[in-house]
């Protein structure tokens, strides 16, 4: 943009207007366009730049107003085209304000001195007593987060990760900070040394200090009323809202944060909804969700988690302060009132009921229920495996994924059945396989890792689990069987060993991730190289997956895809017919549930049965016209029609 000197007519007319210039009218320079008419009761301190101010605006439902500056204090500024900022308390200084923003009656929107606005804030998850820091910074992404955070054991990765994030920071000091395009700033108190992105809607706010507000405009952001928030990062498509206050916090993209919820050096990463309870030292990974005002999540690791109302933790038991710290891996739920003694590990989508104080680590036992017995943890194996619930959760996940924009910094892999899980399901057999050879055959009940199993569950669970190794590996095989290169894909398989982990949310194979990794460690690979390793390993996923599912066939089913004969490999599939049909009336059995009797207490409260069955119908339907049933059975029969085809193919 070029600037120039104000003209003496122009001078005049800005001082008829009650301006003033208190270092002098040459501190100002204009757009080569401007003209003076919509600048009324401003001062001026320091050097400015103005833009045009000539359009009409619409400011709320029917209200118009030209773009221009009215009672303000405006000192080292630069204020673009056809902003509107009015009403402004004490001073708005040091800011660039981009095309068309809007700032109406606030307090004061500052930056004092040098700021890195929210890049290198030190947040201390997990662990309350620290040795866990993570540098914030405007890309972080969970995967780079979760390595940070748990792999301390190297510390030429952390020292080279953190120079990294180091230089980031450095490139982020200014003393001036910038309010994006298109922006709105309404009602607001104090705004000191922050970033705003473009089109984010900020109103409300009690107090910003020190952060980023990353918004774009195909993803806003918005901050709300009551908001509190110091030394944090939040990205764009975000909610934070409604009188929520955070501190030492990183928001990741589509998540909300509102309804009083208070948060103290917590992570929040993508489509993450925290409300009205509390949170201090947590990695909350994607799609960690808590609703409830009596809920309170503490030095803890979840992900795609659900935490029922009253849940709880505690880390401190008056010795060397609180450093114990919990795991809850992917998918898993607590139900009301629900309390875990850390330090402790819970298995990948496991529900926890009632309160447990010996410590469990069931992390080789997911799908479980982890439930409480006359004060005991009681642990249910693979009794959650073909609940309608996490059928459900695996469908949901993408359908609530509130990013906008093309530009994700989270890699997610929402499968309940993966490389992952399935690994933590062959360890389960094994070991649910031991408990059965050790346990006395007068016994009942085994203990494992301070939980109590009974024998018959023991036998049950490995029965599921099974089961969920037969349509896992069934999936991926009538998926590559039914392609037209299926004998070359035989003749080319390459047999998979790898291990694998859950990246907070991304499914990564060991060798893949060592690597990278060692890359980092010796220097091969920058900052802005690591989103491509994450994306790489995203876009690779449906091969790995597919190489995995191969290789347990080989390993647990003794069917070898490059050897076995067609007729082998359609026993199988006939063998997962007949497993998917158990799964599919497992599911509805359990979603049959919610039709019986006593879930009908309540309704027809003024009639007779037949009233309530009516009223019940009316609200909630019935199980045959449920949609979620409906898909499933269609599901179901889809994959069974596609399956005799093969069938068929493979006889021949």
């Amino acid at each position: 943009m070029l600037y120039r000197n104000l003209t003496t007519e122009e001078i005049t007319a800005l001082e008829n207007q009650n301006c003033q210039a208190i270092d002098g009218w040459n501190q100002i320079q204009v757009d080569l366009n401007f003209k003076s008419s919509h600048l009324k009761n401003v001062t001026f301190s320091g050097k400015n730049s103005l833009g045009v101010f000539s359009k009409k605006i619409n400011l709320y439902s029917g209200v118009n107003d030209f773009s221009g500056i009215y009672n303000a204090h405006l000192h080292n500024c630069t204020i673009n085209n056809e902003c509107y900022i009015k009403n402004i308390g004490t001073v708005i200084s040091n800011y660039e304000i981009r095309e068309a923003v809007i700032i109406h009656n606030v307090d004061t929107i500052y930056v004092d001195g040098e700021s890195s606005f929210g890049n290198g804030v030190e947040v201390s998850p997990v662990n309350e007593a620290g040795g866990r820091e993570i540098k914030i910074y405007d890309d972080l992404s969970v995967h780079t987060a979760y390595i940070l955070a748990f792999y301390r054991h190297r510390p030429k990765l952390i020292e080279n990760i953190n120079k990294a994030i180091d230089e980031i920071t450095h490139s982020a000091i200014s003393t001036h900070g910038t309010i994006g395009k298109n922006t709105s700033i309404l009602n607001c108190g104090s705004i000191k040394n922050i970033k705003i992105g473009e089109h984010a809607q900020i109103e409300g706010i009690q107090q910003l200090n020190n952060g980023s507000i990353n918004s774009t405009s195909s993803a806003p952001t918005f901050i709300g009323h009551g908001v509190n928030a110091k030394n944090f990062i939040v990205s764009s498509g975000s909610i934070v809202s409604d009188g929520a206050h955070i501190q030492q916090c990183f928001i990741g993209q589509g998540c909300e944060i509102s309804n009083s919820f208070t948060a103290e050096n917590s992570l929040f990463f993508a489509n993450s909804q925290c409300l009205q309870g509390e949170a201090c030292s947590i990695f909350a990974g994607p799609h960690t969700v808590t609703h409830h005002k009596s809920s309170l999540l503490i030095a803890g690791y979840y992900s795609f988690f659900n935490a029922g109302s009253g849940t709880n933790q505690s880390n401190h038991m008056y010795k060397l302060g609180p450093v114990h710290q919990g795991i809850i891996e992917r998918g898993g739920k607590t139900g009301s009132d629900s309390y875990v003694l850390w330090p402790a590990q819970i298995g990948a989508f496991t529900m926890i009921l009632g309160r447990h104080y010996g410590n469990p680590d069931i992390s080789q036992l997911p799908f479980s229920y982890l439930i409480e017995d006359s004060g005991k943890s009681v642990l249910m194996p693979a009794q959650n495996i073909f609940n309608v619930g996490v059928t459900r959760d695996a469908q949901k996940w993408p359908n609530r994924d509130n990013r906008k924009g093309d530009k994700h910094l989270d890699y997610l892999i929402s499968e309940t059945l993966n490389p992952f899980t399935v690994e933590k399901i062959k360890q389960g057999i094994e070991i649910l396989k031991q408990l059965q050879a050790k346990a006395s055959p007068q016994g009942k009940n085994v203990m494992y890792k301070n939980t109590q199993i009974s024998l018959t569950l023991i036998k049950r669970g490995i029965k599921l689990y099974e089961q969920a190794l037969v349509k896992y590996v069934g999936d991926e095989l009538v998926a590559v069987v039914k392609q037209t290169n299926f004998d070359s894909i035989r003749k080319s398989y390459n047999k998979d060993k790898k291990q694998w982990i859950d990246l907070a949310g991304l499914i990564c194979n060991t060798t893949s991730l060592d690597q990278y990794i060692e890359d980092i460690e010796y220097n091969k690979i920058q900052i802005n190289e690591w989103d491509s390793f994450y994306k790489t390993q995203y876009q690779h996923y449906p091969n790995h997956k597919r190489n995995h599912a191969l290789g347990v066939l080989k390993g647990y089913f003794d069917i070898d895809i490059t050897s076995s004969s067609t007729q082998i490999i359609a026993g199988f599939i006939k063998g997962w017919v007949e497993n998917n049909t158990s799964i599919k009336n497992a599911i509805i059995i359990d979603a049959k549930k919610e039709f019986n009797i006593k879930t009908k207490i309540g309704f027809g409260i003024d009639g007779d049965s037949d009233c309530r069955e009516k009223d019940f119908d009316a609200v909630r339907g019935n199980l045959d016209n449920n949609l979620f049933v409906k898909e499933l059975k269609q599901e179901y029969e889809n994959k069974n029609q596609e399956a005799e085809i093969i069938i068929n193919k493979l006889d021949k």
